[in-house]
Order: structure tokens, then sequence, then C-alpha cells
């Protein structure tokens, strides 16, 4: 079985890495580039302006880890046809879920060291602390993280769910206690709570039963795959994912406003996928809150430019794929509309878009910001990008992809 999840493994990252590629980009690594280093910069001058010692931070800290440490599940790579043609290896399945917790464990170390990295001056800072207890913050939540990923392994069996909520319980208290006690005490107190509740997940809760509950183990990967495809589809279209259309009658008034006419075509289509599709209508709802609620807690006016620039490309280069809809209905081939029209209407339902995005950021910008002509300064940089992205980037993108 150890063969067998190695095989299936190399299968599943050798998809993911195909589609990584579309992911990690050019304009995702200069994107990223700039907002860390924003963000690296108002935090550096936020810390020079808190006291020395700073009680409060110790918490937020905590918090931070807390939220952090149920990231990540446990990869078991099953499929729906297990269901079937592994149940005659029930018997040796311990060892393939063995191997599964081996590897789910490197993706949220991952995880884990860029948190308590990006956290570290915030412990300096708070509790007198070097930057050599790094060492011993990352190994309390590396086993914190063991600890869970232990429960939800024994969850996978049968009559186990009433022992995992209590034994959760008892983890989340161990896991409160640890980062408390490595924050207000001493690092290394923190690290030995966290290697005895490694010690009792890993051997001193076991299920009693030895049924796997097959149906809740292939669910529960199900889940965890369709999160990562849905991550993966903000770059590139994924085929796992189908959406369902959705009636909305209450946007029923837009669709009303574009006239009947040939030359319409396509922009009646592109915005009936925008309005009832759950792709791109969710994705810039989601893009445009996700943005706004960036912005409000920013009192930066460079950095408030560079967020919502920020957000604004996303959602535009996110919209773009909408041109590439209808390629394979067979009416839009018969019918005689130009295929130029493509492009304009492309054009007009991301410039729409991108203008309602554009007043929502200025108008939090406004409230937001120290004066209110710095909220006008970020909202005509909002405007200026959005024109730029529709007058250069957007046709140069559009004609290398029919190129």
């Amino acid at each position: 079985m150890k063969q067998f999840f190695s095989q299936r493994l190399q299968r599943h990252q050798k998809q993911m890495t195909r589609y990584l590629r579309y992911v990690f980009n050019d304009h995702f690594a200069l994107i990223s580039t700039f907002l860390v280093g924003g963000l690296g910069l108002y935090y550096s001058e936020l810390l020079k302006t808190l006291p020395r010692p700073f009680p409060l931070g110790g918490i937020i800290v905590v918090a931070v880890w807390l939220f952090v440490l149920p990231l990540g599940r446990l990869a078991t790579l099953t499929k729906p046809a297990d269901l079937i043609f592994l149940l005659a290896k029930e018997g040796q399945m311990r060892s393939y879920l063995s191997q599964a917790l081996r590897y789910s464990l490197w993706l949220p170390f991952g995880v884990l060291f860029l948190a308590v990295g990006a956290t570290m001056p915030l412990v300096v800072v708070t509790a007198n602390s070097t930057f050599a207890s790094f060492p011993f913050f990352l190994g309390m939540m590396w086993l914190l993280k063991l600890g869970d990923l232990s429960l939800q392994r024994i969850r996978l069996y049968q009559e186990t769910q009433q022992q995992v909520k209590q034994q959760r319980g008892i983890w989340f208290a161990s896991a409160l206690a640890a980062t408390l006690a490595s924050i207000y005490v001493a690092p290394w107190l923190g690290l030995v709570i966290s290697i005895l509740q490694a010690i009792w997940f890993l051997f001193g809760v076991k299920s009693n039963r030895q049924l796997l509950d097959w149906d809740y183990m292939i669910q529960a990967e199900q889940s965890r795959l369709l999160r990562i495809y849905r991550f993966i589809n903000l770059f590139t279209d994924v085929p796992q994912i189908t959406t369902e259309a959705k009636r909305r009658k209450y946007l029923d008034w837009l669709l009303a406003k574009i006239k009947p006419a040939q030359s319409n075509t396509y922009l009646y289509l592109y915005l009936r996928r925008v309005i009832r599709g759950g792709q791109y209508g969710g994705l810039y709802v989601r893009l445009s809150l996700i943005g706004g609620f960036v912005l409000f807690f920013v009192d930066e006016l460079w950095i408030s430019l560079l967020i919502g620039c920020l957000f604004l490309y996303l959602i535009g280069f996110q919209l773009i794929p909408l041109i590439n809809e209808f390629q394979y209905m067979v009416l839009t081939h018969l019918y005689p509309v130009p295929e130029k029209q493509k492009a304009a209407a492309i054009k007009k339902i991301i410039g729409s878009l991108l203008l309602v995005t554009t007043v929502f950021f200025g108008v939090i910008c406004c409230l937001r910001l120290p004066v209110v002509w710095q909220g006008g300064i970020a909202f005509v940089g909002f405007f200026l990008f959005a024109g730029l992205f529709l007058g250069i980037y957007l046709p140069g993108r559009l004609k290398k992809m029919h190129a």
C-alpha cells in the first residue's frame, strides 16, 4: 500500500504542477512582490509606534497562530472508485493513511513557517524575546498541527465522530496553553506542551473500530480538492469545477437594458453568463468585497492605491477568459455575428464592472483616509488604472490569446 500511495501521489503532484504553472506566473510574482513589500514596510513602521513591552501583542500573535493551525487537511488522495476497488484492502489501509499523514504535514509546515516568521517581530516587541526563539515557535506549531492531522485520521474510521469531538476540545486547550506559555512564560515550555500533545494524539488516542468510513473519507478528500481547484480557478480554467446557472430574477433589469439588436449578441450572452453563472459573478463579488475589506483597514494613501489597483487588476484579469465561454456553442457559429464583436463586448462588460468597483473602492478610501482629498486622489488613481487596463493591457492580452 505504500507503493500504491506513492504512485497516486506522483500523479497528483504532476497534475498540480501543471496547474501551478498558470498560478505562479510573471504577473503573480510581480504583484506579490509589490504587495509583500508594501505590507512589510507598513508593518515595520507600525511596529516602531508600539510601546515596549506591548502585552496586547501577545494576544494578537496567539490569535493569529490559532487561526492558521487548522489550515491544511489530511490528504488521503482517495477517489470515489476506491469504495469498490480498495474495499478488499481495508486491512492494509493503516499503512496507506500513515503515508498520507506524513505527506499532509509538508504543506502546513510552509504555511506555519510564514505565519510564525511574519509574527516574530511582534513577538519580539511583545515579550522582549529574540529571533533566536524562532525554531522553538516553529517546532511547537508543527507538532500542534501533527496532533490536528492525527485527529483527522482517527475521524476516518466508523463511529469515531463523537470521540474526535471530545478530543478536539483537548487539542484546542493544549494548543492555547502551548501558545500562551511560549509567549508569556518561555518558548521551550510551549514546545514541551506541544510534544506531549503530539504523543497523546499519535499513540494515546486510537479508534476502537477497525472499519473505515469510506463515504466520509472520500467526501472529505473531494472537498479538500475542490477548495484547491477553486483557488486555481482564479487563474485558469479547471475542468474539475462545474458551475450551475441560477435564475437571479432580481438582476433581470440589467439584461433588459440591452437592446435586442444583432450588434449586442455577445454583450447579452456575456452579461447573462456573469449574472446567472456562479463562476464569474461570484468571483467578481468576492474579489470586490475582499478588496474593500482590506482597504477599510488602511490609512496610507500610497498603500491604498497599491492594494486597490492590485484588486482591480485581479478582477479584470480573471474576467478575460469570459470571451471563450461560447466558442463551442453551435448557434454562435451559425448566427451571422462578426468575430470582432466579442472583443468589443468583453471590453464593455469588464469596463462596466471595473467602474463599479472603482467607485466602491473610492468611497471606502474617502471614508478611511485621513483627509478627504486623499480619497479623491485614490479614486482618480483607480480610475486611471482601470482605463490603462482597458486601453492597453486588455487589447494586447486578447490579441495574444487568439494569436
